[in-house]
């Protein structure tokens, strides 16, 4: 069952006939050609010059043999009358004909018959004697004896997984069978091929189910030149299958199960010009090419271990080996060299080799691709690349993290991509390569160093890497070279004017980076740019770098942040501009660009813009009043909509700008109108859409003038509004309210209005005095007829009248007021002064006769200290340390006065100790028996108890510390205070909490000098 689930698999993966001639189906596109998604482009393959000798080899074989006098009866249909499709369909029902020029084609299926066909065939009842066919069949199980007897075959083909096999004898009696070519069957032995010697070239019988290849079915097959048996499962290969077929050009055993093959195969073949064993499961290749020397070499997908018994010495014929695929390890001088002098392609990709040495490829003179793509190599140092002519390097997906060779002029191509390179450093120096790639490594960064002394280069690949800074000079040695230039999928922020003057550049891909804009000059220089891909970054408005790029053509801009687009921001040459992804706004900024687009037939863009369906607004947008006009504006580079509903004989204002009132439709609210442009299907015929462009934009302009307008009070102009024209209507009260909310007017018409002029148009004048630059008819705006609140005023400028002339009052009213007022602020002046002067004594005396508004902090607003600290020195050795300091690194914001830190030298103690209680807020008793034995310590607490009763504030904390006698023994003083205030134990379980707690803080530390009587000290200081 094996067979059966590979062949399954596999199918329709024949090689067939001489496709194996392209090198394509092994090397795709070596050039590594960049494969633009935007458009089609060709995509060059390089194909194995000796191809082009096959080619000439094989078409000049297939000429002589149609040509030879071996062949004299294969002719087609007579010329002079027309291929008889019909006649043929009817005498043969099962078959489709077709005319091959001189070869006539039949398509059959489902044959019942096959003695009638070959009758009908032969006899010349359907087409004369000696006819050439190429037959095509499915649907028959079994092909029966002597089915093409009588018949000349150029081609047969089989094409049906259901065919099995074919009969004993089952080509006896042909008269010419040249190829027969099985696509996909289940046949599992191959057929007697004996009666075809004299005429069989090819042998393709792939996509089944042999297993081997023995007997002699295949022998003495003198004409033979392709054998092809691909994806079958053959195991075993007979010494003498192949006995007599000397002619063999092509040998294709791919896609089967071998494990070896006999050691002097090939070797009768002198004239084998291919041999693919690729995708079995080589062990050994042993002796196989030891004779015979193919010039193209497959090996590829197998199990082969040593590298250096595959090759043979002087195989100088042999053009391209293929060995990818196998677990090989590693590559030593006898691999190659003596071996493959002529030899231009070497496929060691996908292997486990694990070192470079130039040593091992020395003598490969004629290399033009070294594949070491895939494998384990981790470093090149210090080697020269002396071998190979115009030599393509590839080093993809390896583990390189260093690369130091020298690449003189003999390597063109080198490919370093998915690697672990973190920068370029000496890879390039000095080199002049033509193509070169460190796509997907890690560089970080590009410098003019690394390219120093570098020629030649006219494709450079670096994407895929967290490239994040580039030094302006980088390219500077390849300025007049490089054609190509790929920094995509990096981390580039700004390009740092690295690109300009690389006059020959064509192509620049700047895909996926973090671009946000270009400065001034960026692409300078870049005279050939024909495509700029900027997909994908973050860029927010294109600016006009791009406009100077005159030879554009491709223009890539999708997924940005791109808001609008002008048309003078694009070059001329500009033929396709893509835009999909970002958030464009069809406003009127973008106006211009759209235009430019209905107006040629040479640019387009990806994907419609600013089509009906774009609208995302969640409030429909409003229509153009009926029988206004609406149109953009641009006013000193603000782009706006005007709607233009002048000398229409308006009596009031279209709803759009009525006042908004619960009846009113969403639209009629809205603050911006769209407007379309038709699309010029005539010269911009790319999108099928016929729909116009959609503009939508907020409404900034408004013209009423020349209408029958009696008001507008109640209006609801945009806020935003930057000209208003209320001119030629008959409006006579002034939208004072509305003008003032309207602050971004620069351009108002109010004249050939009979406005009323009383007191209630002063604010009118005051906002005409004020904004009198923009209002374009000042002097024309005036009042109306005379009535009896504005007599005398007719016909009068506005902004000529004075506040008596609009609204006349008794003067003496006017005195009255400001007399008043003035002697308010006389008394209020003089009770400032006197609170600014004595605030603490007010306030002191205030609380003292139970204001209770006056708090403590007022009066402690202007101590310097939070807290006394009052101790007995012989105490000093556990209060400084576990109290003084713990508070100050516990509360650093407690301003404390310490006696030793804090009394200024030279006073009298007394002096001292009272300044310190009536600078602090707070006195810290540590009531010990040191304390009260202590005679300044008794007079510090006495002094703080005066402090206390003078406040009316209990400022006096105590601190018990340690075994103090009986209470009674105690003076009276203290014995009230430990009676009549809670105090704190030292050693209590929240003593800390309870004592910060207690403690006031400062919103400041000390400050560092003190003004004592004009002079500035630093502390320790009592004031």
């Amino acid at each position: 069952m094996e067979f059966n689930n590979r062949r399954r698999g596999r199918l329709y993966r024949s090689t067939g006939g001489n496709n194996y001639w392209h090198e394509s189906s092994y090397r795709g596109n070596s050039l590594r050609t960049y494969r633009g998604h935007l458009r089609p482009r060709n995509e060059c393959r390089n194909r194995d010059s000796g191809d082009l000798v096959v080619y000439f080899v094989l078409f000049s074989f297939c000429m002589l043999a149609m040509n030879s006098e071996n062949l004299p009866h294969e002719t087609g249909p007579r010329v002079d009358e027309p291929f008889p499709t019909s006649k043929c369909e009817t005498l043969l029902p099962e078959c489709e004909c077709d005319d091959y020029d001189e070869i006539a084609g039949l398509f059959c299926h489902n044959v019942s018959n096959f003695h009638a066909f070959t009758k009908i065939l032969e006899d010349g009842s359907l087409f004369e004697n000696g006819t050439t066919y190429e037959i095509t069949l499915s649907g028959s199980r079994i092909l029966p004896r002597q089915f093409v007897k009588g018949l000349i075959i150029y081609r047969l083909y089989i094409d049906d997984p259901h065919t099995e096999g074919l009969e004993e004898g089952a080509f006896d009696g042909v008269l010419r069978l040249r190829r027969f070519h099985v696509r996909i069957s289940s046949i599992t032995e191959i057929p007697d091929f004996r009666p075809a010697r004299n005429s069989l070239r090819n042998i393709n019988l792939d996509n089944s189910i042999l297993t081997s290849v023995d007997g002699d079915y295949l022998k003495n097959l003198t004409l033979l030149e392709t054998v092809s048996f691909v994806n079958n499962s053959i195991r075993y290969v007979a010494p003498d299958a192949f006995q007599g077929c000397e002619n063999l050009l092509i040998f294709d055993m791919s896609d089967n199960l071998l494990q070896f093959l006999p050691p002097n195969l090939f070797d009768p073949w002198k004239k084998l010009k291919k041999a693919v064993l690729s995708k079995n499961r080589l062990i050994h290749v042993n002796q196989l090419f030891a004779v015979t020397h193919p010039q193209f070499i497959y090996l590829d997908n197998n199990n082969l271990t040593d590298l250096d018994s595959v090759l043979h010495r002087n195989m100088s014929s042999v053009e391209t080996v293929q060995l990818s695929n196998n677990p090989f390890s590693k590559v030593t001088v006898n691999s190659f060299n003596g071996k493959l002098s002529k030899t231009r392609f070497l496929y060691l990709d996908h292997c486990q080799i694990r070192e470079f040495n130039v040593n091992h490829f020395v003598s490969l003179h004629s290399l033009s691709t070294l594949d070491l793509s895939y494998n384990l190599i981790e470093k090149i140092v210090n080697q020269q690349i002396t071998f190979g002519n115009n030599v393509e390097l590839d080093f993809t997906g390896n583990k390189i993290k260093e690369f130091n060779a020298e690449l003189p002029y003999n390597v063109k191509h080198v490919y370093l991509n998915k690697n672990l390179m973190t920068t370029v450093g000496r890879t390039l120096q000095f080199s002049q390569m033509a193509q070169v790639s460190l796509a997907d490594n890690r560089i970080q960064s590009l410098d003019y160093e690394e390219f120093r002394g570098v020629h030649g280069i006219v494709m450079l690949d670096l994407q895929g890497n967290v490239i994040n800074s580039i030094e302006r000079e980088t390219f500077t040695s390849i300025r007049k070279e490089l054609v190509y230039l790929d920094l995509s999928r990096n981390r580039i922020r700004r390009l740092n004017g690295c690109v300009q003057s690389l006059s020959l550049l064509t192509s620049l891909n700047l895909t996926d980076n973090h671009i946000e804009g270009f400065e001034r000059g960026e692409f300078r220089g870049l005279n050939e740019l024909t495509d700029l891909y900027l997909q994908g970054n973050r860029i927010k408005t294109l600016g006009y770098e791009v406009y100077g790029l005159n030879r554009l053509k491709y223009l890539v801009i999708s997924h940005n942040k791109i808001r609008t687009i002008k048309a003078d921001q694009l070059p001329l040459s500009l033929q396709y501009v893509y835009v999909e992804g970002n958030p464009l706004q069809c406003d009127c900024q973008i106006l211009s660009f759209l235009q430019h687009l209905n107006s040629t037939k040479n640019l387009k863009t990806d994907v419609p813009p600013c089509n009906p369906s774009n609208n995302t607004s969640p409030v429909p947008p409003a229509q153009c009043p009926d029988g206004c006009q609406c149109f953009c504006t641009n006013s000193a580079g603000d782009h706006y909509i005007s709607v233009d509903c002048s000398a229409i004989g308006l009596t009031q204002l279209p709803p759009l700008f009525a006042a908004a009132n619960a009846s009113t439709p969403a639209e009629h609210n809205s603050t911006s109108v769209v407007i379309f442009l038709p699309r010029n299907l005539a010269e911009n015929a790319f999108f099928s859409e016929n729909a116009p462009f959609v503009i939508q934009d907020v409404v900034k302009g408004l013209d009423f003038s020349y209408n029958n307008l009696q008001s507008v009070e109640d209006a609801r102009f945009p806020k935003g509004t930057k000209h208003l024209f209320l001119g030629q209507n008959i409006i006579r009260q002034p939208p004072t309210s509305i003008l003032y909310a309207l602050e971004e007017l620069n351009s108002v018409t109010l004249s050939g209005n009979p406005w009323v002029c009383d007191c209630g148009t002063s604010g009118f004048k005051r906002w005409i005095l004020s904004h009198s630059e923009f209002i374009l008819d000042v002097n024309e705006t005036r009042c109306g007829p005379d009535d009896q609140d504005s007599s005398g005023l007719a016909n009068r400028a506005i902004w000529t009248l004075s506040d008596i002339d609009l609204c006349p009052t008794d003067v003496e009213v006017y005195v009255s007021i400001i007399l008043g007022v003035l002697s308010f602020f006389l008394v209020a002046a003089a009770a400032m002064i006197a609170w600014t002067r004595y605030e603490i004594n007010i306030k002191v005396w205030l609380y003292a006769h139970g204001v209770t508004w006056v708090k403590e902090r007022d009066i402690d607003r202007d101590k310097l200290f939070d807290a006394f600290i009052s101790f007995s020195y012989k105490d000093q050795n556990l209060v400084i340390p576990e109290l003084i300091n713990v508070i100050q690194k516990k509360a650093p914001s407690v301003r404390l006065c310490l006696h030793y830190r804090d009394f200024l030298p030279g006073n009298l103690i007394e002096e001292n100790i009272i300044k310190a209680v009536e600078l602090s807020k707070r006195t810290v008793l540590i009531l010990s028996r040191n304390f009260l034995e202590s005679e300044w310590c008794m007079f510090e607490f006495k002094a703080a108890h005066v402090q206390a009763l003078k406040d009316r504030v209990h400022r006096i904390i105590i601190i018990r510390l340690g075994d103090l006698p009986k209470e009674s023994e105690m003076p009276k003083e203290i014995q009230m205070y430990l009676k009549s205030t809670t105090y704190l134990t030292w050693g209590d379980k929240y003593f800390w909490n309870n004592l910060l707690y207690c403690l006031p803080t400062s919103s400041s530390p000390l400050p560092k000098t003190v003004d004592v009587n004009g002079v500035k000290q630093k502390y320790p200081v009592l004031v």
